[in-house]
């Protein structure tokens, strides 16, 4: 055999590929595991720019060279990604991996296709290999993007720190730092790393080099030119061109029901359901039909929000399976008259079907508080609270206004009271309890430190938090104890089901907004619980939901103008059992007569909006 390989290797020098090629066929036939065959045929490709036959042949050699596995299994790699074909330069890493598991170079590659791929999961032990045994700035930072999004911010931390230390102004490793120290409520680093963003932000202007999704800007920012601008950077990173507008888009037929298409991945037990749930379940059934474009993860189709759902959708279609593409081309057999998308650039979004265009008309509504830019969404259903006329030029869709109130809430515990002793969930028998159930990214530091005033304020009060990762618990009270606050006074809630939150969210006096990102499903419960929430005027779509929400039941008085307010107002309202007693009455009342919790009403409001788009 060697003589083969030996005229196949003159043939290369000489150029003669063609024949190269055929010398090492013949070699290949007789002796299959001959690895410097394979080498060889895959050098002649890759010379004749044959990018994949080369990756071919360079992955077949990994198993059978006894010291080029590391390096045959990169090329083979770096020729399928060249050519689009990742699940292939995947396999073949996975292969040397099994070869060389603490390699450094293995686990980083490995980590970026599937993080580029939004397959987290998968990359997570290859990310906790990379940041335990790999160096330099590229290992840290791909380590800690996949742990910090898949909600490891504990072990994501370290990575990120040491990503943004090598590289102070690098604007990811900046970013990515900033987002995991706000989960953390490590504020000191979370504001540096703000200050950093906004001066950056505020000298590149238009041009600003923004690398963070949509969704993450609305937690920080009140600046609703700068969440268009995100906006528009993620839809042009994460998704395809927009297809083309119709020329023209006949109007549905007066004798015909109107064509509805909702499409989530949040039909389950989710904070989500219990706005939109009331809206399906209300539907006009003589004027609408509907229809569920579903791909919510198997592991969450359970429960008693998901079985409630499916009684009141008339068609139910699974698009999990299919991709983008294949989904678009679905719901448009369906010959949909309006498609609704229900989560934007959220977590687990398929917002990448809207740049499809697979219905002639298509809206956004409740999953991100603002615009969904570049995503070809033509409307936006909203109040003129939330976005008042000055919102619009930052919207790309028509804005569909509600009259009354954007939100429609459908409580999935039914009506709660009061029940039980304080001290059965951790809480002091006597003394207010002030609460916010919102999620740790809400919490900025400035909003904590007003918090702290009215605890100074208010003795014997407490503050009742959501339960948290240890890390992030510790650091609050850290910050308490920094604010001359005692760390006892913060107290956490387990974390437990929708239906049995409620009924122990009755126990406390009053809740406490966050903000650039109000409480909106928080906010809402606290409502429906006999539980005054107290926010301040916001900038933002997100900054003003409370505020709407507040205005919905009839209590605009508990919208301070800005932050010293709503410390007063806290620290006044906390003070005067006797209005806390009226307020909690008076939100009673409202359960009755509140357009937030009138799910009819609100319905046949988005329902005339539909009407009129689609038989004009």
């Amino acid at each position: 055999m060697a003589s083969l390989l030996d005229k196949a290797k003159q043939q290369y020098n000489r150029g003669d590929y063609k024949i190269a090629l055929a010398t090492l066929r013949r070699l290949i036939q007789q002796e299959r595991r001959n690895a410097d065959a394979h080498i060889l045929t895959a050098t002649i490709h890759e010379q004749q720019d044959n990018r994949e036959l080369a990756a071919d042949f360079y992955a077949s050699a990994v198993p059978l060279t006894a010291n080029l596995k590391r390096e045959v299994g990169f090329r083979a790699a770096s020729h399928y990604l060249a050519v689009g074909r990742s699940e292939k330069a995947l396999s073949t890493l996975l292969a040397v991996h099994g070869f060389f598991p603490d390699d450094p170079g293995v686990n980083h590659s490995i980590c970026s296709i599937l993080r580029e791929a939004g397959r987290y999961d998968e990359a997570a032990p290859f990310a906790v290999k990379l940041a335990s045994v790999g160096n330099g700035f590229e290992n840290a930072l791909n380590a800690g993007i996949v742990l910090s999004g898949l909600g490891r911010y504990e072990d994501a931390y370290p990575a990120l720190l040491k990503s943004q230390q090598e590289r102070p102004d690098e604007r990811l490793a900046v970013s990515e730092l900033f987002w995991c120290a706000s989960n953390l409520c490590d504020f000191p680093v979370a504001d540096a790393m703000q200050a950093k963003l906004e001066a950056a932000y505020a000298a590149e202007g238009d041009n600003a080099d923004i690398r963070e999704n949509a969704f993450r800007a609305l937690t920080w920012s009140g600046d609703e030119a700068y969440h268009a601008r995100t906006a528009r950077l993620t839809a042009k990173t994460l998704l395809p061109p927009v297809a083309p507008k119709a020329a023209s888009v006949e109007p549905v037929p007066g004798n015909r029901r109107i064509r509805i298409g909702y499409l989530s991945s949040d039909f389950r037990d989710h904070p989500a359901m219990t706005f939109i749930g009331g809206v399906l379940e209300a539907h006009d059934r003589d004027a609408f039909e509907v229809f569920a474009f579903c791909h919510t993860p198997e592991s969450h189709r359970q429960g008693p929000m998901r079985e409630k759902f499916l009684a009141n959708i008339e068609h139910f279609v699974d698009i999990r399976p299919l991709d983008d593409n294949q989904s678009a081309e679905l719901i448009r057999s369906k010959n949909i008259d309006l498609l609704v998308d229900l989560q934007g650039f959220t977590s687990g979004s398929r917002v990448g079907i809207f740049c499809r265009r697979p219905a002639p008309r298509q809206v956004t509504y409740f999953g991100t508080p603002g615009s969904v830019q570049g995503a070809g969404i033509d409307y936006a259903i909203t109040d003129e609270i939330i976005t008042p006329d000055s919102s619009q030029p930052h919207y790309e869709e028509s804005l569909l206004r509600l009259p009354r109130n954007y939100f429609c809430y459908a409580s999935p515990s039914g009506r709660v009271e009061r029940e039980g002793e304080r001290g059965d969930h951790g809480l002091p028998e006597t003394g207010v309890v002030f609460s916010s159930f919102n999620q740790a990214q809400k919490i900025r530091s400035n909003v904590f430190a007003a918090w702290m005033q009215i605890l100074r304020q208010v003795d014997g009060s407490v503050l009742w938090l959501l339960e948290q990762l240890p890390a992030i618990q510790n650091n609050l009270r850290k910050h308490a104890a920094d604010a001359g606050v005692d760390p006892a006074r913060i107290v956490f809630a387990p974390r437990v089901s929708m239906s049995a939150h409620l009924p122990r969210l009755a126990q406390a006096d009053i809740g406490l907004d966050t903000a650039p990102y109000n409480g909106h499903t928080t906010t809402a419960d606290a409502l429906w619980s006999g539980v005054p929430v107290l926010t301040w005027k916001g900038t933002s779509f997100a900054s003003r939901v409370s505020e709407s929400l507040l205005r919905s039941v009839g209590l605009p008085e508990l919208v301070a103008e800005d932050l010293n307010g709503f410390v007063r107002l806290a620290v006044e309202l906390a003070q005067d059992g006797a209005r806390l007693s009226r307020l909690r009455q008076h939100l009673f009342a409202a359960r009755d007569t509140a357009p937030v919790f009138d799910t009819v009403g609100t319905t046949r409001a988005i329902e005339a909006h539909f009407e009129r788009i689609c038989r004009a």
